[in-house]
């Protein structure tokens, strides 16, 4: 193998730019905000309709500074319902069709909240890291769901003066819920009702998987140049190297996980020289998982067998959509005419029985 520049750089960019592609087709503060200065793609989207619109700046437990936004029905809410996107995606991916997902649920009567992780388009930073420091871009899909999803849910119960909400999730936004709800299982209580589309957790027969061991071997003989780039892509890409780097390792494990550290650094950590399981038989609530006939990232038989995974009192329930591949959940008019009223119509319901 040679080291000349332009070799090396191919070979360990191609990896990094097809696994990048997964993200394509991937006691809080809780502050209102009335800064429209700087309007975001969400807001702008929002315009388009005449909808009673609020926006909060949610701070994590971590220092990570998040937007959300309330978008109340022209009736008294039957429920709220939390929304999650996915990797490199931000809340205004789910307005960008007609007959989009928020519109849906606000139509059912539905108060419906869109969240925006860390580091996302919409975030607004840090309270003490900038983002072009190391610090900041030290995250996964775990703190994602250990830290940003329980700030946004207790942030939604607290304006909502709720008890519970329903909870809707993509791609990253599905892992992080895993993990939460399997780290954290005291949020199964604030949780009616989960649906989770295109859910990536086990991955062992993702079409990365070629290219997540190419990457894994240019680590080990270059460790030094992959790592350099990686660190670049943080600002490139808008997404944590910790991220794909995450799924990667789920992809050659075939398990569902903590993010690896190495030996020495798993024992320092986790007092165990691999990274220990997610617990997903702590996740008790109704769960529903969609996925794609065509899903080559997130492939149905891996999906399938994380519907084996969850307790028998979560009643997990499998949708197939032949025609659906990954990125179309968010993207495709299929997915508003086909998938979206299925979850409208289970969490009404769910609600309506929560109500009597």
């Amino acid at each position: 193998m040679t080291r000349s520049g332009g070799t090396l750089s191919r070979a360990v960019l191609l990896p990094l730019l097809v696994l990048a592609t997964i993200a394509i087709v991937a006691g809080r503060a809780v502050r209102k905000t009335e800064d429209n200065s700087d309007r975001s793609r969400t807001e702008d989207y929002i315009t388009q309709y005449e909808i009673n619109t609020e926006r909060y700046r949610v701070t994590t437990e971590d220092g990570y500074q998040l937007i959300v936004y309330r978008l109340l029905p022209q009736v008294p809410a039957k429920g709220a319902v939390l929304i999650q996107h996915g990797i490199r995606q931000s809340s205004s991916d789910w307005l960008t069709l007609d007959k989009n997902l928020p519109m849906q649920l606000l139509e059912a009567g539905m108060e419906v909240w869109l969240g925006n992780s860390r580091a996302s388009s919409e975030s607004a930073g840090h309270l003490t890291y900038s983002n072009d420091s190391s610090q900041y871009w030290d995250f996964s899909f775990h703190e994602i769901g250990f830290y940003d999803l329980p700030a946004m849910i207790d942030a939604a119960l607290q304006m909502s003066q709720r008890k519970q909400l329903h909870l809707i999730a993509f791609s990253e936004g599905a892992s992080a819920t895993l993990v939460l709800l399997s780290e954290r299982p005291e949020y199964n209580a604030k949780i009616m009702s989960l649906n989770l589309m295109a859910p990536a957790a086990f991955m062992t027969n993702s079409q990365f998987k070629l290219v997540a061991l190419l990457f894994n071997k240019i680590r080990f003989i270059f460790p030094m140049t992959a790592q350099q780039l990686l660190l670049k892509s943080n600002q490139l890409s808008k997404n944590s190297q910790k991220q794909l780097e995450h799924y990667q390792q789920l992809i050659l494990s075939g398990r569902f996980r903590r993010f690896d550290h190495g030996p020495r650094g798993n024992m320092q950590k986790y007092g165990s020289r691999e990274p220990p399981n997610y617990h997903l038989q702590m996740i008790t609530q109704s769960t529903t998982l969609h996925y794609g006939g065509r899903d080559s990232t997130v492939h149905p038989r891996d999906v399938e067998r994380l519907s084996t995974q969850f307790p028998k009192e979560s009643g997990v329930q499998l949708i197939e959509y032949d025609l659906l591949d990954h990125g179309d959940f968010t993207s495709r008019p299929e997915a508003a005419s086909n998938v979206y009223p299925m979850i409208v119509e289970d969490i009404v319901g769910k609600s309506n029985q929560r109500r009597r």
